[in-house]
């Protein structure tokens, strides 16, 4: 929308402000300021001047050297055109002048005389189509006067970004209002007052279907000169890049831009003695005002005249009925028309209009005979003619406008502050709300271009917006605040989130809902099945106990777009036997990295195991064990589960061969772990230990072991931690079963840390140590030395 400041100060005395706080004021009322362009500004270098001497160029049949006097000094300036002599007023452009983006005024040479400036015509500073020759001006015109100031063009035109709900704003008058309330002013409408000669309209209109149009207006103007428009006119709408037609359908545009109401003006004797709104007929054929021929749809509502098209409702007229210098009679229309109808026909064929594009936001439909008085108004006063008496409608329904009860005591909780009762009351009067005012409470209906103002919350932002933002203090809120007040929530998931992304995986998030059917793919029990009543489709038929289902599809679907490594996680809500759980899953699966020796390697249940433990190093989650895990879902041999005495707080291991046969997994060694987070924030411990580094070497040795396959590893590893105080880490690197083993024996290899931070280390210190870790094992899980 854009906005003539010139034009703008007709409705809101607001010229003592600035261009800056005009900015401001506009955007604390929500109207965004796109761009701001100051019109005519090269004019303020293009002064009156006087020719004082005068003579022919040699060796030219056309140039002419002047002298001009501006009253400040007496430039030499070169000059083509034909049209001037000795002691004419014209207007010189000085050195400077910019009358174009690639065109300015500079000291130059013709002939080898040196020139000042340059005598303008109209056409050369955009005021006129006229260029056969200079301007010139009346004997007693003021020398020195900028020609802005002279021909009245200097303007400054804002271009504003008006949200959808408020098209009540894309009008003069609709901005004018904002700032005379935002600015506390009077607001200056236009007086409208009409003729009408004693001959009362005899027209018929009907609208076929409510659906499409709720009120169509019409007057009629017998008798009319259709003629240039006058310059004030015409200035009006050139300034905002509106071409100038005619004095009727400058007024048509005038009338739109001023009030926000979208119009027609038809030639009368090119019409029946009736209109009609309908649905058009599909492949129907109409010739747009532009001359542009469209093929009609059944989605298009139409103006009919004798059952042919005349107008695009919404928006454009037709051609067969347009005005024209031999018009003599007109009739103007003025509507409502559906929105949602007329901006998918804008958009099909492809017509923009400033007419659609109000009609599409909506179009209020109580003021149409408002804006039919003010354009039968300015027709009386710019072309003359008979307007008939009264009007013509055809109005099916009505709209109701609805009422709110706004509490003052809410109010100033939302805001934030207490606005007085006084301030709020002068704050709807002047947004022209109705107010039934009963103490406490007031009673606020909309005014009828104000669809948007539906409930209090509503009217809470109307006072804030004129208020002024800046009047309201920056509080704290009053709270009490906890220190801990997200660890249990938020702040724990993203610790969590944050631990698995640094050891190298990747988050994934996906719904709580899972297909019925994965159920018995995944192994699940019955009696966690959460059945969703009305579910958006059968894939999301069920809630999710667990987010094995979830993270396994994620997987297969990578590996079928060519990822050959898997490494996810995700942390969530599961729902077990009635209850709504967070949860961490982790799935590893296909090929892990390339070894030392450039050989592919996949994921196996140590990669897994490495991930829980440092997840619970870095919680600081202690005095947990590992044992063989019962999970269904999971390889019988190559899985575990994780407790904290006798609470389970999780599983991880390879997936169930039958698993990875359903899901087309074989030999990817899927690897997944599922666990409780709720049941580990039990037993993270905010005390952490923190010890002096050692200056002392660390020493390290490699021990073998061959122990029967049920074995665990993980308690042969706690029991040598707890042999000597010199044991700092015993960590497992090699777990083999084949040649050179017994049949029902597997062999594992760890790497034991010694330090003592008192002193090195002896050879006969490390080897005691050693030889208590080799009995302990050989004597209590019956193992052998490899």
């Amino acid at each position: 929308m854009l906005i003539s400041l010139n034009w703008l100060n007709e409705y809101v005395d607001i010229k003592d402000k600035s261009t800056s706080e005009l900015e401001n004021a506009l955007t604390m009322i929500g109207q965004e300021v796109e761009k701001i362009e100051v019109k005519y500004d090269y004019l303020k270098t293009v002064v009156t001047a006087k020719i004082v001497e005068y003579s022919k160029v040699e060796n030219s049949d056309h140039l002419t050297l002047c002298k001009v006097d501006t009253g400040d000094e007496i430039l030499q300036v070169i000059c083509g055109a034909p049209n001037h002599k000795l002691g004419d007023i014209v207007c010189l452009a000085k050195i400077g002048t910019k009358l174009d983006e690639d065109f300015e005024i500079k000291k130059g040479k013709i002939r080898g005389i040196e020139s000042y400036g340059m005598l303008c015509s109209m056409k050369e500073l955009k005021l006129g189509e006229e260029s056969d020759g200079i301007i010139i001006l009346p004997q007693d015109t003021k020398l020195g006067v900028p020609l802005s100031e002279y021909f009245g063009k200097s303007d400054t035109v804002f271009e504003l970004e008006i949200t959808p709900n408020r098209p009540d704003c894309l009008s003069y008058l609709g901005i004018a209002r904002e700032l005379s309330a935002y600015y506390n002013i009077e607001l200056k409408k236009p007086q409208i007052s009409i003729n009408e000669c004693s001959e009362d309209i005899d027209y018929k209109v009907k609208i076929q279907d409510p659906t499409l149009s709720n009120r169509y207006l019409v007057r009629i103007i017998k008798g009319i000169q259709v003629k240039e428009s006058p310059e004030w006119l015409k200035d009006r709408l050139e300034v905002l890049g509106i071409k100038s037609i005619n004095n009727i359908v400058d007024i048509s545009n005038y009338v739109m831009l001023e009030l926000g109401q979208p119009n027609h003006i038809y030639d009368l004797d090119k019409l029946a003695s009736s209109l009609e709104i309908r649905r058009a007929n599909d492949k129907e054929h109409f010739v747009c005002l532009d001359g542009k021929e469209i093929d009609l749809t059944n989605e298009d509502i139409v103006v009919t005249s004798n059952d042919k098209p005349v107008c695009l409702a919404g928006v454009m007229g037709g051609l067969d009925t347009s005005v024209t210098s031999e018009t003599k009679n007109i009739l103007i229309e003025t509507a409502h028309f559906e929105n949602i109808m007329v901006r998918r026909s804008s958009r099909r064929h492809a017509i923009f209009t400033e007419s659609s594009y109000r009609f599409e936001r909506w179009v209020d439909t109580i003021s149409l005979d408002n804006a039919s008085r003010r354009i039968a108004q300015l027709v009386e006063q710019l072309a003359g003619g008979n307007l008939q008496k009264g009007y013509v409608e055809d109005y099916t329904h009505k709209p109701e406008l609805p009422t709110s009860t706004l509490e003052l005591s809410k109010l100033a909780k939302f805001i934030g502050k207490v606005v007085p009762k006084d301030k709020v009351l002068d704050i709807f009067k002047k947004l022209e709300i109705k107010v039934e005012d009963k103490g406490e409470q007031l009673v606020l209906t909309p005014p009828c271009f104000r669809s948007d103002l539906l409930v209090p919350q509503d009217y809470y932002e109307e006072v804030i917006r004129m208020y002024g933002f800046d009047n309201i203090e920056n509080i704290l809120p009053k709270l009490d605040i906890k220190k801990d007040l997200l660890m249990d929530n938020t702040k724990l998931n993203c610790d969590v989130k944050l631990i698995l992304a640094s050891l190298g995986l990747r988050e994934v998030i996906n719904y709580s809902f899972i297909p019925k059917v994965a159920f018995g793919q995944i192994k699940c029990d019955e009696k966690d099945l959460i059945e969703i009543s009305n579910p958006i489709t059968e894939d999301f038929a069920v809630m999710r106990p667990t987010f094995m289902y979830s993270l396994i599809k994620n997987a297969v679907d990578n590996f079928n777009r060519s990822v050959q490594r898997i490494h996810f996680f995700e942390v969530g809500r599961a729902f077990v036997e009635g209850k709504e759980l967070t949860k961490i899953g982790i799935i590893l699966s296909g090929t892990k990295q390339k070894d030392i020796y450039n050989a592919e390697t996949q994921y196996d249940f140590y990669d897994m195991k490495g991930i829980v433990e440092e997840l619970f190093t870095r919680l600081n989650i202690k005095s947990y064990t590992i044992t063989r895990s019962e999970n269904k879902s999971l390889h019988g041999g190559r899985s575990a589960d994780i407790y904290v005495g006798k609470n389970l707080l999780g599983s991880f291991g390879q997936i169930h061969p039958d698993l990875e046969e359903t899901f087309n997994l074989e030999g990817k060694s899927t690897i997944y772990c599922e666990l409780n987070l709720d049941e580990m924030k039990k037993y993270i411990s905010k005390n952490f230990k923190y010890n002096t580094l050692s200056k002392y070497q660390l020493v390290t040795r490699d021990i073998a072991f061959a122990v029967t396959e049920d074995t665990m590893v993980g308690n042969v590893i706690k029991s040598i931690e707890k042999i000597d105080k010199l044991v700092k880490k015993v960590e497992l690197f090699d777990v083999y079963k084949g040649i050179g083993v017994s049949s029902g024996y597997k062999s594992f290899a760890i790497k034991i840390y010694m330090i003592d931070n008192e002193k090195t280390l002896s050879e006969n210190e490390i080897n005691k140590v050693i030889e208590k870790i080799k009995n302990k094992v050989i004597n209590q899980y019956g193992a052998s030395v490899r």
